[in-house]
């Protein structure tokens, strides 16, 4: 199994941060992302094969995981995980896998924004024909009270 791990990434565009991860093997390549916003996070997987026609149909297996530490708190993790049919020829990045608001994973402000503590933000895909794997990982600390 290949596995690829990625580094932060910030945009210019926008002051909120990002993270990517590519794993190639011959043709196929996967991609695992993570765009973080001010109420919820992108964690996405894709994949995509130059020998092959946009038609094909893939399952990628896509994991997200949150961990948060609040300040003098208990750390809280959530893992989502499901495998989605994916087609080939993807435009824009990374397209299946889960975009989690900040209230649905209880870590959130009563204005739906983060609660301040350190975020962990990790974000794998897995193409399983060949194995292959892409593991993004942004860590985040939003500083401040509610």
């Amino acid at each position: 199994m290949r596995i690829c791990l990625a580094a932060l990434t910030l945009s210019v565009s926008t002051p909120w941060p990002s993270a990517y991860a590519e794993a190639q093997s011959g043709s196929l390549q996967v991609t695992s992302g993570i765009v973080l916003s001010a109420k919820a996070v992108d964690m996405r997987g894709v994949w995509q094969d130059s020998k092959l026609p946009c038609s094909a149909q893939r399952t990628l297996k896509v994991r997200a995981e949150v961990h948060f530490t609040p300040p003098g708190g208990t750390p809280r993790r959530v893992i989502l995980s499901r495998s989605f049919k994916d087609g080939n020829c993807a435009e824009g990045g990374p397209n299946v896998g889960f975009t989690p608001s900040a209230h649905l994973l209880v870590m959130a402000c009563p204005n739906g924004t983060w609660r301040p503590g350190d975020y962990s933000f990790v974000t794998g895909t897995t193409g399983p024909s060949r194995k292959l794997k892409a593991r993004a990982s942004l860590r985040w600390t939003k500083p401040g009270r509610c």
